[in-house]
């Protein structure tokens, strides 16, 4: 080092050095990628948000038309009333199982690392939608969107700590799904 510099300026001129280029190199090539692996992440984390928002959607709906009947008593209105909101809640069934039909590619990538979850996620959706246009009753129809729909939520969403509870759900939910995916007896 010249001899006008002092004994510590060496140590600061490689320091200074060193930063500039850990600079430049972070910016240049470590930055864009943590970038487009957050957009990954977030859009991995979206699609898991709509799910859980679409299987709530269900579980809701079909929870208050199995609750709510149209009393014969009631007056005219209350039952024109009634029957509008069991439409709205039919309707909000419709768009959900469309949803889930039409994006389970989405949730698929979003349980990439697990086959097992990704080809639950993906059965779970395309069953819910054909039981929805189904021929079968209302009631059975109902009851069982509910009953898959509260097992695949536990089974995804629950607590990791409920480890058992989440593999009956799992369990459960199988045999859920292969009864409705069975054809139906003549």
């Amino acid at each position: 080092m010249p001899d006008w510099m002092p004994s510590w300026g060496t140590t600061a001129l490689i320091a200074i050095v060193t930063s500039l280029l850990t600079l430049i190199v972070s910016g240049r090539y470590v930055s864009p990628l943590l970038e487009v692996r957050n957009r990954r992440f977030q859009a991995k984390m979206q699609a898991r948000e709509r799910f859980q928002a679409d299987m709530l959607t269900l579980m809701s709906a079909a929870t208050r038309l199995l609750a709510t009947s149209i009393p014969t008593g009631a007056s005219e209105s209350v039952r024109s009333a009634l029957r509008g909101e069991r439409l709205r809640w039919q309707d909000q069934i419709d768009e959900a199982t469309k949803r889930l039909a039409d994006r389970f590619e989405e949730v698929a990538f979003s349980y990439a690392r697990s086959r097992l979850l990704t080809e639950v996620a993906v059965r779970y959706s395309g069953s819910v939608r054909m039981v929805w246009i189904s021929d079968r009753s209302e009631e059975r129809k109902l009851n069982a969107l509910r009953d898959t729909t509260q097992q695949c939520h536990a089974l995804f969403f629950d607590s990791p700590v409920f480890l058992v509870q989440r593999a009956r759900a799992g369990r459960e939910l199988d045999r859920l799904l292969g009864e409705l995916e069975a054809p139906p007896e003549p």
